[in-house]
């Protein structure tokens, strides 16, 4: 046993660490893209001035000019100034600054990026002897035999301060004028000594030129948590298996002996108030700070699930693929055990991203009336087999109320239900009942509630219940479990506009209370705005006529019959009904319908990949799709129509709308007698 806990801690550490080693490398990249652009743009704008100033101020016309627009210029720069070619040699015309004045001599390196400037047909750039020391000068011919010039007032063999903050603050670097690492053509440095270890190596665009910038982190750029995961991981491994070993041995011996000292303790503990008050601040504070390192795991967890999936999809995969075999009773029960802890795996998975998009703002969600009776006839339907299982009774108390609507995301408040429902069988006492309940909560709000007859929840502990992977000690026991499910319910219920509470009794049972905001359903909101008018005009044609099929892609069914019903007013329509993607995709092929009303979020597979499929076959790519979704933002219709919806109509319907679009449709005007035909066909 100790064998195979230190392998698997040494293979989860090395993956972890490869991870983490990923993430340094394209971390320090990216920071070295940023200063490489920084740096450029620096360099670039010093440059730039140059001529800039030949236009504005040239010479010899006037140097008092020259020297007053130079002046303006001086910044970062050191000195500018102008030189004039005469023979073999040049004159000092004007210079402001650093710079020397008419009648000083030029030294022999700037005469010598002078020639070069004179030579080319741009900027020139050197690193030049001074009296100052070395600095970095560029030259521009401008004319005449005369040349421009400025010096960078710093010296680019001394290490640069680039300060705490921006793309710099996390990098050591040197950049070289040239396109490899040349000593000679050092621009500027932040460090003495030479670069080592990862590092990144970044051309930089300086006009005609290119430059090189190398650059190393001065230490982890993806954060302290991240760069410590492995030796935490191997760490608490090894000390793991060190504990488990230690356990193994002495747990006989000293169990006697432990419970006296945790009674004796306990005692001492119930005696001292003070004690007792010092000892609820620390575990005040030891809560919050796991709550911190809670956030920080699901944050890494979050990342890493990505990651996981594809490694777990073949384990799944192939796991069925052997559970089809011919396997002998222990080959199939291994196999079994493999699919089980996979399966366990995925869906905690799942929870973890669910929770990640809610915290960051990215979950799609569709709120729309959804009957409550519906919703909780399709978790009970589910729960059976479960509670069965457990010998558990299932008591559903619903009455008239179950046809009330709520305003919520019909497929998140089945998973929420089914959670609810889960816990409340699974932590059941052998024998006991799950009673459903529903009643409106006043004119604007409705509550469902879930009660157990369980051992219940100390007051203390009620908050412990919706912080993730807390599980209360259930740990320890044989209920499986991963400790995520009621925080994600909470954080589903609030996205939704709604809240969950809790109530228990300890040795008496737990209340959970589900509060959403109610409203009108869709069937009642039609007949109390047509009126209760049974005759209307009906769309050309008579009943006699060819009579269209409709199909219509809905889970929820309140909008299937409400669509149902406005669609008899035409009397040459028939509607077919799938409450699922794949379904509706088979009876598309099978009736190749009309027109397909599609509903965007579906229990199976979302509206957006059902119409890519629709697209894509040959047999139903001609068929007419208009999208009914609530989701009523321009960006999502656009790119809906873009990928081939003929129409996009919001929820609540307009049924005036939807009867015009329909027609549209699926009833093309005929060419009146004697007309012109369109082009391309026979008259």
């Amino acid at each position: 046993m100790l064998a195979t806990v230190l392998a698997m801690t040494v293979a989860l550490s090395l993956s972890v660490r490869s991870v983490v080693a990923d993430q340094q490398r394209r971390l320090l990249n990216e920071r070295a893209a940023e200063a490489g652009l920084v740096v450029g743009s620096l360099f670039q704008g010093v440059a730039s001035d140059l001529p800039t100033l030949a236009t504005a101020a040239p010479l010899p016309g006037s140097t008092v000019r020259f020297s007053a627009a130079a002046r303006s210029d001086l910044g970062v720069v050191g000195g500018i100034g102008a030189l004039r070619q005469a023979g073999g040699t040049f004159s000092v015309l004007a210079g402001v600054g650093a710079a020397p004045g008419p009648g000083a001599s030029v030294s022999a390196g700037q005469a010598a990026l002078a020639r070069r400037a004179l030579g080319a047909k741009g900027l020139v750039e050197a690193t030049v002897a001074t009296r100052q020391g070395p600095r970095l000068s560029f030259s521009l011919a401008s004319g005449n035999g005369v040349v421009l010039y400025e010096d960078l007032a710093f010296d680019p063999a001394t290490p640069v301060n680039l300060g705490s903050s921006g793309p710099f603050s996390e990098l050591d670097g040197t950049l070289y004028a040239s396109t490899r690492p040349d000593p000679t053509a050092v621009v500027l440095t932040t460090t003495r000594g030479r670069l080592s270890g990862p590092v990144s190596r970044q051309v930089v665009d300086m006009g005609t030129m290119k430059w090189l910038l190398v650059a190393e982190s001065k230490g982890p750029l993806i954060g302290s948590f991240a760069a410590k995961a492995p030796w935490g991981v191997l760490g608490v491994g090894l000390l793991g298996a060190l504990l488990v070993t230690l356990l193994v041995e002495i747990l006989g011996r000293r169990r006697t002996y432990a419970l006296d000292l945790v009674a004796e303790r306990t005692s001492a503990l119930e005696e001292s108030l003070e004690e007792q008050a010092r000892l609820e601040r620390a575990e005040h504070e030891a809560r919050e700070a796991a709550e911190a390192a809670n956030r920080a795991k699901t944050e890494f967890l979050s990342r890493m699930s990505h990651e996981l999936r594809t490694p777990l999809n073949a384990v799944l995969g192939f796991g069925q693929l052997l559970e089809t075999e011919d396997l002998t009773d222990e080959q199939r029960d291994s196999v079994s055990h493999i699919l089980k802890g996979g399966r366990h795996l995925l869906g905690l998975i799942d929870e973890v991203l669910d929770i990640s998009r809610i915290e960051t703002g990215n979950l799609a969600l569709s709120p729309e009336p959804v009957q409550v009776g519906e919703v909780v006839a399709d978790a009970l339907a589910l729960m059976g087999p479960l509670a069965q299982e457990g010998r558990i009774r299932i008591v559903s108390e619903l009455g008239a109320a179950g046809y009330s609507h709520v305003r919520a995301d019909r497929r998140r408040l089945k998973q929420v239900l089914l959670n609810l429902l889960s816990n409340a069988i699974k932590y059941n006492r052998e024998g006991g009942s799950v009673t459903v309940t529903c009643n409106p909560d006043g004119d604007a709000w409705f509550t469902i509630t879930v009660a157990d007859t369980g051992p219940g929840i100390r007051a203390e502990d009620l908050e412990r219940l919706f912080v993730a992977f807390d599980r209360l000690g259930a740990e320890q026991t044989d209920v499986q479990g991963t400790g995520v499910g009621l925080a994600l319910s909470r954080r589903l219920m609030e996205a939704m506009g709604g809240a969950i509470e809790v109530e228990s009794s300890l040795g008496q049972g737990s209340r959970f209370l589900l509060r959403l905001p109610m409203v009108e359903g869709p069937l009642e909101q039609y007949d109390r705005l047509d009126g209760g008018a049974t005759e209307r005009s009906r769309a050309p044609g008579d009943a006699s006529a060819t009579r269209h099929k409709i199909l219509y892609i809905e889970d929820n069914l309140s909008n299937l019959r409400l669509v149902e019903r406005v669609l008899a007013r035409r009397g040459d329509v028939e509607v077919i009904a799938a409450m699922q993607g794949r379904m509706g995709l088979s009876l598309a092929r099978e009736h190749q319908p009309a027109a397909i009303l599609l509903d965007l979020h579906l229990p199976d597979l979302g509206g957006e990949e059902v119409l890519r499929l629709i697209r894509e076959d040959p047999v139903t790519e001609g068929i007419p799709v208009i999208v009914l979704s609530a989701d009523a933002t321009h960006g999502q219709a656009g790119r809906l129509l873009a990928e081939g919806a003929d129409a996009y109509l919001t929820k609540p319907l307009d049924v005036a709308q939807l009867l015009e679009v329909l027609t549209e449709k699926i009833d093309p005007p005929a060419v009146a007698v004697g007309a012109t035909p369109p082009i391309g066909e026979p008259a």
